[in-house]
């Protein structure tokens, strides 16, 4: 009978500071901030949850690391996890494991011909994890600690400033990835390499962290077709993924021994396939340094490649259009989906005015990548000033774009954006022909004499223009002046590039 009664004081007692706790917060006393107030009170059942997380630090000794729970806290709000599936109109489930397949061609192949039989194939975001609703007391304590005693224990983590080690070491996510303790798993497996090292230079430690890192996991352009990172588990477990799952890796390895780091990621390429994402390391000085991996874009910073760079940020950023659009609309991927810094004007890149597009909420400018046209940027329209890009790539072809129910609509024809920052719109006019000599698909590849081609002029859509035997030693055409065009066999793969005939009747690609 006393035992229970002292169960029943004890839950009494454990209810009542939690209450107690909870209207501190609430009352919004000096000492704790607004933002952590407004996270809790969203948290719904997860309230004890971040309120044990925070009385966990409230003595002097910890304060620092109060304030640094309150920033963890306070940019939960519009962190999440996503589980994504591969479904059709009818919502039956497909799957495509990468490691079924010896090429990215040959799933596109299964892919394309699973989509003639049963139409467009989606993914479905099935579910969301919110953090602030989700993520327990214990694992954000464990988060913080094992953070905190990285950067009081690495020398070369000491001289970071308390900004840069909430932002960049103190994180617990780099993606939409699965949230799941990680520093003392990653500091068992590299811990002796570092030792051995014998070095109290961050950048020394990066560099070697990077090497081990490479030399573990191999990027396939199978995984290409994945949107669900893969946990660190599924990807020691590979060795490979792409390079999204490898870099959200390498970031969380350079966090654990209290280097500060961050996910960079062009969305799409502007001359190629695929997106690109690096590690870049942020020294105690601000400097910073893209870490190379061993299967990386050649000629990465070239004009032409890069139409827009961003960074992945755990803070919530004003400028991204994640913070400020509103939940119900809906954005592409990559630009509304979660927040990231605009980091494009580390290129020196140029700004860019379109015309004034009434009607729209959001314009993007989009570039053409494995046979579509994706969004790259986003600007909102405005009645005086026109509709405003900054910090473009030069050297890049542009189609102007909105968005409606997930489709891409036009806004206009698509440009050349040189390198002086000047826009040449791409209007094919049948009135006027030009002699052209075709002889590429890409501009790496010439067609073959054992395949039927078709070529293509953009007039709003890919309108065929010519069908012909390949020539390897090319094939002369009439071609409307100033058109976009495209060449395929009749097997499209994802190597074809668009490109222009200039004044000598030469391909010249983009």
């Amino acid at each position: 009978m006393l035992s229970r009664n002292r169960t029943k004081y004890f839950i009494f007692f454990i209810v009542s500071f939690g209450l107690l706790n909870w209207q501190c917060l609430k009352s919004k006393r000096a000492g704790i901030p607004a933002p952590v107030v407004n996270v809790v009170a969203k948290a719904n059942l997860n309230k004890p949850e971040l309120m044990n997380a925070i009385g966990k630090y409230l003595t002097p000794a910890d304060s620092l690391k109060l304030k640094a729970m309150y920033w963890l806290i306070a940019n939960m709000y519009g962190n999440y996890t996503v589980y994504y599936s591969i479904q059709d109109s009818m919502g039956r489930y497909y799957s495509f494991p990468p490691e079924n397949f010896s090429s990215y061609l040959e799933l596109k192949h299964r892919w394309d011909s699973t989509e003639q039989q049963v139409g467009n194939l989606i993914y479905h975001a099935d579910s969301f994890a919110l953090d602030y609703q989700q993520l327990k007391a214990d694992f954000l304590i464990k988060n913080m600690d094992e953070a905190w005693r990285a950067h009081q224990f690495f020398p070369w983590s000491k001289s970071y400033d308390f900004q840069t080690f909430c932002r960049w070491i103190l994180s617990y996510r780099c993606a939409n990835e699965v949230v799941k303790p990680f520093r003392e798993h990653f500091l068992k497996e590299y811990i002796d390499s570092v030792r051995m090292l014998k070095s109290t230079n961050p950048l020394d430690v990066a560099l070697l962290l990077n090497r081990l890192v490479n030399r573990r996991l191999g990027y396939r352009d199978t995984y290409n077709k994945e949107v669900n990172v893969q946990s660190i588990n599924q990807l020691e477990h590979a060795g490979s993924g792409n390079f999204y799952d490898i870099n959200v890796y390498k970031v969380k390895v350079l966090r654990s021994f209290g280097i500060a780091a961050a996910l960079d990621y062009t969305p799409f390429l502007a001359d190629s396939n695929f997106g690109y994402a690096w590690t870049t390391v942020i020294l105690p000085d601000h400097s910073e340094l893209s870490l190379e991996f061993s299967r990386k874009v050649p000629h990465l910073l070239k004009p032409g490649r890069l139409a827009k760079v961003y960074r992945r940020t755990f803070e919530r950023d004003t400028t991204s259009l994640y913070a400020i659009k509103s939940v119900k609309k809906t954005t592409p991927p990559f630009l509304g989906h979660y927040y990231y810094r605009d980091i494009s004007n580390q290129l020196n890149n140029k700004n860019l005015t379109l015309d004034y597009y009434p009607g729209i909420s959001y314009a993007y400018l989009a570039v053409f990548n494995d046979g579509e046209w994706h969004p790259i940027d986003w600007s909102r329209p405005n009645p005086v000033s026109g509709t405003e890009f900054h910090h473009l790539g030069t050297d890049v072809v542009y189609l102007p774009v909105s968005l409606k129910s997930s489709n891409l609509m036009r806004l206009g024809s698509p440009f050349i954006f040189d390198e002086q920052g000047r826009s040449h719109r791409l209007i094919a006019d049948f009135s006027s022909d030009m002699q052209a000599q075709i002889i590429l698909t890409d501009p790496y590849h010439k067609m073959s004499g054992a395949k039927a081609y078709t070529l293509y002029v953009w007039t709003g859509n890919w309108k065929p223009l010519y069908n012909f035997r390949g020539n390897p030693g090319g094939v002369e055409l009439a071609l409307p002046a100033n058109g976009l065009f495209l060449l395929s066999d009749d097997n499209i793969d994802f190597n074809e590039r668009i490109f222009v005939v200039d004044k000598n009747g030469r391909q010249q690609f983009y």
